[in-house]
C-alpha cells in the first residue's frame, strides 16, 4: 500500500513539474475554462444561497492566477510562479477589457453570477488610463476640451456576462443535466439500486449521532441518511469554517468522512458510465460532461475558424456536476483519485490550445496542440496542472487537435436535438425544434466539421422563440374562441367581493400563514437551483443555530436537488388533485 501511495506521489509530482517546465516557444493561441463558484451559504437553512465574502474571495484569486498566467507580458511573482507559468494568449487585451476577445456565460444562480464578477474582477481589475482599441482607445476617453474622463471606481471593468437560464437552448452546454428529464429518472433508479440502499442501512446510525452531537434540533431524522450525502456535508462544512463551537465539536475527522460520502454519491449520480437512461448506453448521468465537452470543441474550432480574432478565452462558470462528467468521461478517474472528488470552492479545468513554435503567422490545424489543466481550487499552493486524457500516459499530457477531436468525439453530444430526445426533456426549445437538429452553432456530428448539417435550418434561438410566439398564438385564439362560442363574460367586480375575498384568503393557499399549517415551511429564497423545499419536515429550531426550514420536495419525485430522498407515502395528503373544483359564479 505504502509503494502504491508513493508511486502515484510520484507521478503527480511529474505531471505538477511537466506543468510548470513549458517550452519557452510555446505560443498560447486560445484557452477555454469551465470554472465551480465559491463558497456560498448552504442550501438547507433559512438562508437564501449566495455568495460570501470568502467565495468571492476564492473567484476573484482564481482570476488574478488566470491573469499571471495570460495577460501577463513580464516576469510572475514568485508565489505565482510556483503555481503556473507565464503563457500569454496572443492578442489578447493586456490591461483593458474587450470583450468582443472573451466569451463568458454563467448559470443563474445568485453565487454563480456573483462568482464571475469576482473572477473577472481579478482577470481584468480597475485601471485608468487604459482603454480597449476596439472599444475606441483613448480617443473615446478624452473629451473636446482636453479632459481624460476614467470610469467609476478608479477604472472599474464592465464584463459582458451571459446569464443562461434553463429556459434557453444554449442552456445544455452549461449545465446539461439541469432539464434533462431523464438525468433526474436515473437518479431516482439510483436511489432504489442495491448499492444505494446498502449505503442508506450502513450510514444512518453516523449521520443520526453526528447530527444529535452537533448539530441537535436542526433537522428532522427523515432527513439523517445518505440520500442527503450531499447537502449534509455542504451544510456542515459551511459550520465548521463559520461556527465556532460546530468547529470544536465537528471534528476533522468526521468531516472527512460527511465530504467522503458526498463524493460517493455524487460521483455515482454524474460519473457512473455503465448507467442509461431511454437509449442503452446513453452515459445519462454523464450527460453535463458530454455536452461540456462539445461546446469546448466548439468554442476552440471557432477560434480557430477565425484565424484567431473571436474566443480567445472562453470562461463558463456553473456547478461541480460537469466536472465529475467531464472526469469519468475523458478517463481521468484512472489517473487520480482527485477526479472522483467534488472540486473545491472556485476550482477551474481548463483546455488551451497552443504550438510548439514561437512563429507569429496563425498556425494550421495540423500544427496545433491541446493540453488539459486542472486546479483544484485557489488557494495559494495549489498548481495548475496537465493531466493526460483519454487514458493516454502521464507522459503524454499534450495532444494535436486532431487527437483531441477524435477523443472528445467518441461521447460528446454536439447537436441540441440529439439532447432533446436523450433526455426526454419537456422544455418548450425541444418542443419547438420538430424536424430541425438544433446543431451546436452548425457543427455536425462529425468533429471533423467537414459536413454541415442540412437539417439545422433554424437555430435553437430561433427555434425557441418561434415555438414561444406560436403558443402564445394558440391561448390567444383559444380564449377568443372561448370568449365568442364558450358563454364566457367579463363582469366589473363589487368591490366588497374583493375584500371579502381577501379577508378569507390565509394558510397553505392564502397569503398568511394559519396555525393549522404548522408543518408547513418555505425558504425565503423559493425555489433554487435544481433545488425544492419539503412539505413534511418543517417545526421549529432552536434558537441561536444555524436553522433549517425543511426544504420542499416535489411530491413523487424521489429527487432533492443534488441529492436523492426517499418518496414519503403519505404525500397525496396535501395534493389539490382530489379537492372539489371551485363552483362557478353564477350571477351577473
Amino acid at each position: 500500500m505504502a509503494s502504491r501511495s508513493l508511486i502515484a506521489l510520484a507521478a503527480g509530482l511529474s505531471l505538477v513539474s511537466e506543468s510548470l517546465a513549458q517550452s519557452a516557444n510555446e505560443t498560447v493561441w486560445a484557452s477555454f475554462a469551465y470554472v465551480l463558484y465559491g463558497e456560498r451559504t448552504p442550501f438547507l437553512g433559512d438562508l437564501v444561497s449566495s455568495l460570501t465574502p470568502l467565495g468571492a474571495q476564492q473567484l476573484y484569486s482564481q482570476g488574478s492566477l488566470f491573469r499571471a498566467r495570460y495577460l501577463s507580458n513580464s516576469s510572475l511573482s514568485d508565489e505565482d510562479n510556483a503555481i503556473t507559468t507565464n503563457s500569454p494568449i496572443v492578442g489578447l487585451e493586456r490591461q483593458a477589457l474587450d470583450n468582443s476577445q472573451l466569451s463568458v456565460f454563467s448559470s443563474t444562480d445568485d453565487y454563480v453570477v456573483g462568482g464571475a464578477l469576482a473572477f473577472l474582477q481579478g482577470l481584468y481589475p480597475p485601471v485608468t488610463r487604459a482603454f480597449a482599441d476596439n472599444n475606441g482607445g483613448a480617443n473615446a476617453s478624452r473629451l473636446a476640451n482636453g479632459t481624460l474622463v476614467n470610469y467609476p471606481l478608479g477604472g472599474y471593468q464592465y464584463p459582458n456576462i451571459r446569464n443562461v437560464p434553463t429556459t434557453d437552448p444554449n442552456s445544455i452546454w452549461l449545465e446539461g443535466h439541469a432539464a434533462c428529464t431523464e438525468y433526474w429518472s436515473s437518479s431516482i433508479d439510483f436511489e432504489n439500486s442495491d448499492a444505494a440502499q446498502k449505503m442508506y442501512n450502513s450510514t444512518s446510525y453516523f449521520y443520526e449521532r453526528t447530527w444529535e452531537e452537533v448539530f441537535p434540533d436542526t433537522l428532522p431524522n427523515t432527513m439523517l441518511n445518505y440520500g442527503y450525502a450531499y447537502d449534509l456535508y455542504d451544510y456542515a462544512q459551511y459550520a465548521y469554517d463559520h461556527d465556532e463551537s460546530v468547529h470544536e465539536a465537528l471534528n476533522g475527522d468526521r468531516l472527512a468522512v460527511l465530504r467522503s460520502l458526498a463524493n460517493r454519491q455524487q460521483f455515482d449520480l454524474n460519473g457512473n458510465l455503465s448507467a442509461s437512461g431511454s437509449q442503452q448506453g446513453d452515459m445519462i448521468r454523464a450527460i453535463a460532461g458530454r455536452t461540456l465537452a462539445a461546446k469546448a470543441v466548439t468554442q476552440l474550432r471557432t477560434h480557430m475558424s477565425s484565424a484567431g480574432s473571436s474566443n480567445k478565452l472562453t470562461l463558463m462558470f456553473g456547478s461541480f456536476e460537469p466536472f465529475l462528467a467531464f472526469f469519468s468521461l475523458a478517463e481521468l478517474i484512472n489517473v487520480s483519485g482527485t477526479f472522483t472528488q467534488i472540486p473545491d470552492p472556485g476550482a477551474a479545468m481548463v483546455f488551451e490550445l497552443f504550438t510548439t513554435d514561437d512563429d507569429a503567422a496563425y498556425p494550421r490545424e495540423d500544427n496545433s496542440w491541446v493540453r488539459f489543466l486542472y486546479r483544484n481550487g485557489s488557494g495559494s499552493d495549489i498548481p495548475f496542472t496537465e493531466y493526460p486524457l483519454f487514458g493516454r500516459g502521464n507522459s503524454e499530457t499534450r495532444m494535436t487537435w486532431a487527437d483531441f477531436q477524435d477523443g472528445v468525439d467518441k461521447f460528446a453530444v454536439w447537436q441540441l436535438s440529439d439532447w432533446c430526445n436523450m433526455c426526454s426533456s419537456l422544455t418548450l426549445f425541444c418542443s419547438s425544434l420538430g424536424d430541425n437538429s438544433g446543431s451546436l452553432d452548425g457543427f455536425s456530428g462529425s468533429s471533423s466539421g467537414s459536413s454541415q448539417n442540412s437539417n439545422a435550418s433554424l437555430s435553437p434561438a430561433v427555434a425557441g422563440v418561434i415555438g414561444a410566439v406560436t403558443a402564445i398564438a394558440v391561448l390567444s385564439l383559444a380564449g377568443v374562441s372561448t370568449f365568442v362560442f364558450g358563454g364566457l363574460r367579463i363582469r366589473r367586480r363589487d368591490p366588497s367581493d374583493s375584500a371579502r375575498r381577501r379577508s378569507s384568503l390565509g394558510g397553505f393557499k392564502g397569503a398568511e400563514k394559519m396555525a393549522s399549517d404548522h408543518d408547513v415551511s418555505v425558504t425565503k429564497s423559493g425555489a433554487r437551483h435544481e433545488r425544492v423545499g419539503s412539505w413534511e419536515l418543517g417545526g421549529p429550531s432552536a434558537s441561536g443555530k444555524v436553522t433549517m426550514p425543511a426544504p420542499v420536495a416535489v411530491p413523487d419525485s424521489g429527487v432533492f436537488g443534488a441529492s436523492i430522498k426517499r418518496n414519503v407515502k403519505d404525500d397525496d395528503e396535501d395534493s389539490i388533485l382530489g379537492a372539489s373544483p371551485v363552483d362557478p359564479v353564477e350571477r351577473v
